[in-house]
C-alpha cells in the first residue's frame, strides 16, 4: 500500500480508464529522487494489465544513454521476438537499433529517421487498435536522444488510439532538454510524487517497528530522509538489522546511519556517471578555486558536461532542505574525498597544483592542493610551497606560512642545503608568531649550511633575544664568528657579518664580566661612528654602549655621547624591535641625558600609534618612563609606568617583563612596597640579571616595609653579589648598594654603612653622573655624623641643583634640611620645607601637564633644556630677574645663573632678550 498517494492513484486511474475508452493518453510522473515515482509508474502498470491492457516497459540507464534507440529498443524487441514480425519491419528497425549507429548523416541517414519513427507509429497505432497498450518509460532523464525524438514523435500523435504513454520526469535531470520538455508539454495527465509528511513516515516507521516508536526516533527517521518513501524503507531495513528500535531506541545511531545511507547513494551513483565522478573529484581537489574553467580543463571536460554533471547531482542526490548549491556541492566534494584512495588523491591533487599554476593562480592557489600529497619531493612543488609561505607572511598570515614549509620539509633529505633554507625560513616565520622553537630551527639550518659565508648570514640574522635565551644558538653564534675571522680589508659583507655576529655574540654575553669590561676598549678601537653607518654597525656599537655604561668605568659623558650618535642613525619605527629601544634608553637615564631621546621618542610613538599595536605602544610607554624617572618626575613616570604594563597585559610574558623593568625602578624611588608587590605577582620568574637584581630589590622594599631588616638585606647583598660577579659595578643601578648602607646604618653598624657609602661614592666620582653621584653624595653625609656629613650633603645638593633628577635635589633638601634642623640652623626649616614641597610636586605630577604650557614646554624639550633650566628661562623669558627666580624657586643665585647660560648655548641664542621668543611665549605675560 503506497502511503499518502490517493490523488495520485486517482490520477492514474483515470488516465486509465480514458485509454481504454480510446482517447490517447500521455502522463507524466515528477518528483525527486527517491519520492516513489518508480512506485506510482509501477502501480500504474499494475492497474492497466488488471484492465487487460498490453504493458511495454523500459528506462533509460545512464552507461547506455550514448546508444541509439536504446529505450525504444527495449519496447519494441520483446515485441518482434513474440510476434515473429515480419522481416521487413526488422530490417526497417535495425539501423537504427544498431549500437555502433551514431545518428543520420546527410539525406540518406534523415530517410532512416524518418522510416523509423513512421515505422515505430504505425506499430503502436496497430497493436492499439487490438487492445490497449500501456507503454511506461522510467526515466526521462536517462534516456538517449534518439528515443527521446521517438517518443515526442509519438506524443503528438496519440489522439484517438487506445495507446497511454506513462513517462517519468525527475526534478533536475534532463530539464533543460527540449524534448523533455515537448514530451512534458503534451502531457494529458501529470501526477507528482513528494516526500511524506511526518505523520506519512510515522506510519511508515511504524510498519517496520510497531506502534510503540518513540516520537524522538519518527522524527530522527524523517529529518535524516526527509520523508522520500525508498531512503525510509533501506534505512528501517538497516536499522532493525543492527538492533537500533526497541527497547533502546537509538536515535543518534539511526541519524548516523540516515548520513551514512546518504554517502552511500552519492558513491553508488559515481560508478554509473564517470562524468560526474570526474567533475566531482576535481571540484573536490581543488577546493576554493574551483571555477567552471579550471574544474573542465583539470577533469577533462566540456563546460557542457561539466553543467551535467551539476544537474546529475542535483537529481540523483537532492540537497538537504534549506541547502544551498554551494553547500550541497561542497558536502558532495566531502564524501568524494573520504572515499579516494591516498594514491589517487595525491595524483589529483599534484595535477590541481599544475593546471592552477598553468592558468595563472597565484602561489597559494597553486600550493594549497600540495599540502594533501603523500610526499614532496619535486623540486617544483617544493618552490611552489616556498613562494606560498611567502606570499603568506606578506599578507600577515605566518600561521599558513608554517604550514607550507612544514609540509615541504617532511619529505627533503635531512642533509640537504634545501633542508637548510627550508629550515631558516620557517625559522623566521616562527619569529612573526613568537614562537619558542624558532631558535632551534635558526640552529639546524645552520649546522646544515654547506658554506660557511651563507652560515654567517642565517647565523647573524637570529634576533637578539632568540640568541640571548637559548645557549645553543649562542653558542653557534661564537662558533661562527670565530670560523668567520677577522675580514679583508675591502670586504664590505664580510665586515657586516662580522660585526652582526659580534653584537650578538656580546648581546648573549651580557653577563659576561670579560666581555662587559672588555666594551670601552672595543669602542675606541672602532673610533668615532662616521655618518651613514651600517645597521651591523649601530647594533654592535649599542651592544657595547650598554656594556661600557653597565661598567661604570667610563666617564658619563663620552657613553651618553655614544648613544647619542647611534640614536641619531637609527630610525625610530625600525628601532621600535631593536635592541637600540631595549639597551639604549636605559643608558640615557643612568647618563642623565633624557632629553637626548625625546624627538627620537615622540616619532617611534606616532608610529607606534599609527600601526595600533599594543605591545609597541607598551614599550614607547616604558621608554617614556624612564626619561620622566631620569628627570625626576616620578609621579608622572608610576602613571606611565602603570599604563605600559596595562598596554602589556595582553601580549605574552616577556612583553610585561620589559615594562616591569621600567616600572620598578619607579617603585625603588618611591620606596612603595605596594607597587612592588604588583609588580612581583603576576610576573613570570626573572629570566636575566636585569630583572633578577630588579626583583631582588623590590623584594628588599617589601621586606623593609614589613620590618624585616636582616631579609631586605639578604635581598639586597644578594643583588650585589650578582651584579658584581657580572662586572655590572655602574652605580647609577647599585641602588641595592644604598639601601644596603642604610639598613647598617639603622642597625648602628656604622663601619658596613660607611665601607658600602665610600665604595658607592668612589664610584660614583668614576661614572660622573649628576644624579648618581648626589645621590652617593647623600648616602655617605647620612651615615657621616657632625659637619662632615653636612658639608657631604651640601654638595649633593650644589651638584644636582642645576641638572640631574629633581627628584635626587628633592631627596638631598629634605636630608640636608634635617640635619641643620637637628644641629638648630636657621636653614634647616627652610631647606626641610623646600625639598618636601618640591618631591610631593613631583609625586603628584599628572603625566600630562595640559595645554596651558604645552607648546612652551615642547620647544625646551625639542632644544634639549632640562626640567630646572625650562622653569627658569620660562621665568626669565616673563622678565623676572635671576634674584626673582631665585626667590621663587627657592634655589641660589648662582644655580640660576648656570641654568640661563646652559639655555642660551642650547637654543643658539645670545641673551635673555631672545629668550622669549625661542620659548615660544611672545607676548605672554
Amino acid at each position: 500500500m503506497l502511503l499518502e498517494r490517493e490523488q495520485e492513484l486517482a490520477v492514474l486511474n483515470e488516465a486509465v480508464a480514458e485509454a481504454r475508452a480510446g482517447t490517447g493518453v500521455l502522463v507524466v510522473v515528477e518528483g525527486g529522487t527517491g519520492t516513489g515515482t518508480t512506485a506510482l509508474l509501477n502501480r500504474l502498470a499494475e492497474r492497466a494489465t488488471a484492465t487487460g491492457a498490453l504493458v511495454l516497459r523500459s528506462g533509460g540507464i545512464p552507461a547506455e544513454r550514448g546508444v541509439p534507440f536504446g529505450v525504444l529498443r527495449r519496447l519494441v524487441l520483446p515485441l518482434v521476438a513474440e510476434r515473429d514480425l515480419p522481416a521487413p519491419l526488422l530490417t526497417a528497425v535495425s539501423p537504427a537499433a544498431d549500437p555502433g549507429h551514431s545518428g543520420p548523416d546527410g539525406e540518406a541517414g534523415a530517410a532512416v529517421r524518418a522510416d523509423t519513427l513512421h515505422w515505430l507509429h504505425i506499430l503502436f497505432a496497430g497493436l492499439s487498435a487490438e487492445r490497449t497498450v500501456v507503454l511506461a518509460v522510467d526515466d526521462l532523464g536517462w534516456a538517449d536522444d534518439d528515443s527521446l525524438e521517438a517518443l515526442a514523435h509519438l506524443a503528438a500523435r496519440l489522439d484517438g488510439l487506445h495507446l497511454l504513454l506513462a513517462v517519468v520526469r525527475k526534478d533536475g535531470l534532463g530539464t533543460r532538454d527540449p524534448l523533455v520538455g515537448e514530451i512534458s508539454a503534451a502531457a494529458t495527465h501529470r501526477v507528482r510524487a513528494r516526500g511524506l509528511s511526518r505523520r506519512g513516515t510515522a506510519a511508515l516507521v511504524a510498519r517496520h517497528f510497531g506502534d510503540g516508536c518513540p516520537d524522538e526516533f519518527r522524527r530522527t527517521c524523517h529529518d535524516v530522509t526527509g520523508g522520500r518513501p525508498k531512503d525510509l524503507r533501506v534505512l528501517c531495513d538497516r536499522a532493525r538489522l543492527r538492533r537500533l528500535g526497541a527497547p533502546h531506541w537509538h536515535t543518534q545511531r539511526v541519524r548516523g546511519l540516515g548520513e551514512s545511507l546518504h554517502r552511500e547513494r552519492l558513491l553508488s551513483l559515481l560508478r554509473r556517471e564517470p562524468v560526474l565522478d570526474a567533475f566531482l573529484k576535481a571540484t573536490a581537489v581543488l577546493a576554493d578555486h574551483a571555477t567552471d574553467d579550471i574544474v573542465a580543463r583539470l577533469a577533462g571536460l566540456t563546460r557542457q558536461s561539466c553543467a551535467y554533471a551539476r544537474e546529475v547531482l542535483t537529481h540523483a542526490w537532492p540537497p538537504a532542505a534549506g541547502q544551498g548549491e554551494a553547500a550541497h556541492t561542497r558536502a558532495a566534494c566531502a564524501v568524494v574525498l573520504q572515499a579516494m584512495g591516498d594514491e589517487e588523491s595525491s595524483r589529483r591533487h599534484r595535477q590541481a597544483s599544475a593546471v592552477l599554476d598553468a592558468c595563472g593562480a597565484g602561489p597559494e592557489e597553486v600550493a594549497a592542493p600540495l599540502l594533501h600529497v603523500d610526499r614532496i619531493g619535486d623540486p617544483w612543488e617544493i618552490h611552489q610551497l616556498r613562494a606560498a609561505a611567502a606570499a603568506a607572511r606578506r599578507r600577515g598570515a605566518p600561521e599558513t606560512a608554517v604550514r607550507y614549509l612544514g609540509r615541504a620539509l617532511v619529505d627533503v633529505p635531512a642533509a640537504s642545503h634545501v633542508r637548510a633554507e627550508l629550515l631558516y625560513e620557517l625559522g623566521v616565520t616562527e619569529l612573526d608568531l613568537k614562537s619558542p622553537v624558532a631558535g632551534r630551527h635558526f640552529v639546524q639550518a645552520a649546522r646544515l649550511m654547506p658554506r660557511l659565508r651563507r652560515r654567517a648570514e642565517v647565523v647573524s640574522s637570529t634576533p637578539m633575544d632568540i640568541v640571548r635565551s637559548d645557549p645553543e644558538v649562542a653558542a653557534l653564534v661564537r662558533e661562527t664568528a670565530a670560523g668567520l675571522g677577522t675580514p679583508r680589508e675591502g670586504d664590505r659583507q664580510g665586515r657586516y657579518l662580522a660585526m652582526r655576529l659580534e653584537a650578538r655574540a656580546r648581546y648573549a654575553g651580557l653577563e659576561d664580566p670579560g666581555l662587559v669590561a672588555s666594551a670601552t676598549r672595543r669602542l675606541l678601537d672602532l673610533g668615532e661612528q662616521r655618518y651613514g653607518a651600517s645597521a651591523a654597525e649601530r647594533e654592535l656599537r649599542t651592544v657595547l654602549v650598554f656594556s661600557a655604561a653597565m661598567s661604570g668605568h667610563t666617564d658619563h659623558r663620552t657613553v651618553a655621547r655614544m648613544a647619542r650618535q647611534v640614536l641619531e642613525e637609527e630610525p625610530a619605527h625600525s628601532a621600535l624591535t631593536g635592541p637600540a629601544f631595549e639597551l639604549l634608553p636605559p643608558v640615557l637615564y643612568c647618563t642623565d641625558s633624557p632629553h637626548s631621546v625625546a624627538s627620537w621618542l615622540d616619532a617611534a610613538r606616532l608610529h607606534a600609534s599609527q600601526e595600533g599595536n599594543r605591545t609597541t605602544l607598551s614599550r614607547v610607554e616604558a621608554v617614556h618612563t624612564l626619561a620622566l624617572l631620569a628627570r625626576g618626575e616620578v609621579g608622572a613616570a608610576r602613571e606611565c609606568g602603570v599604563r605600559a604594563v596595562g598596554l602589556a597585559e595582553s601580549g605574552p610574558p616577556t612583553d610585561r617583563v620589559h615594562a616591569t623593568l621600567v616600572l620598578g625602578p619607579v617603585a625603588l624611588e618611591l620606596g612603595d612596597a605596594e607597587l612592588a608587590g604588583r609588580l612581583l605577582e603576576p610576573t613570570e620568574p626573572p629570566a636575566d640579571l636585569r630583572t633578577f637584581t630588579l626583583f631582588g630589590a623590590l623584594n628588599g622594599i617589601i621586606a623593609e616595609n614589613r620590618g624585616n631588616l636582616p631579609v631586605a638585606l639578604a635581598h639586597y647583598l644578594d643583588c650585589g653579589r650578582v651584579l658584581e660577579r657580572a662586572g655590572w659595578v655602574n652605580p647609577a643601578f647599585a641602588r641595592w648598594q644604598v639601601r644596603a648602607a642604610l639598613i647598617h646604618h639603622r642597625a648602628g653598624r656604622t663601619a658596613e654603612a660607611l665601607a658600602a657609602a665610600r665604595t658607592h661614592h668612589e664610584r660614583a666620582l668614576a661614572w660622573g653622573a649628576p644624579t648618581t653621584l648626589s645621590r652617593a653624595l647623600r648616602l655617605l653625609g647620612i651615615v657621616t655624623e657632625g659637619p662632615p656629613g653636612i658639608e657631604l650633603l651640601r654638595q649633593a645638593v650644589d651638584i644636582v641643583e642645576t641638572e640631574g633628577s629633581r627628584l635626587e635635589l628633592a631627596h638631598a633638601l629634605t636630608e640636608l634640611g634635617r640635619r641643620l634642623q637637628r644641629e638648630s640652623v636657621p636653614d634647616g626649616d627652610r631647606l626641610f620645607r623646600r625639598g618636601r614641597r618640591l618631591a610631593a610636586e613631583l609625586v603628584n605630577a599628572p603625566a600630562d601637564t595640559g595645554t596651558g604650557t604645552a607648546a612652551r614646554s615642547a620647544r625646551a624639550l625639542a632644544a634639549g633644556l632640562t626640567p630646572a633650566e625650562t622653569r627658569v628661562a620660562e621665568r626669565a623669558a616673563r622678565g623676572l630677574s635671576n634674584r626673582e627666580i631665585a626667590e621663587e624657586l627657592e634655589t641660589s643665585l648662582r644655580a640660576v645663573e648656570r641654568h640661563l647660560t646652559s639655555s642660551y648655548r642650547k637654543f643658539c641664542i645670545t641673551g635673555r632678550e631672545q629668550l622669549a621668543h625661542a620659548m615660544g611665549m611672545n607676548g605672554t605675560h
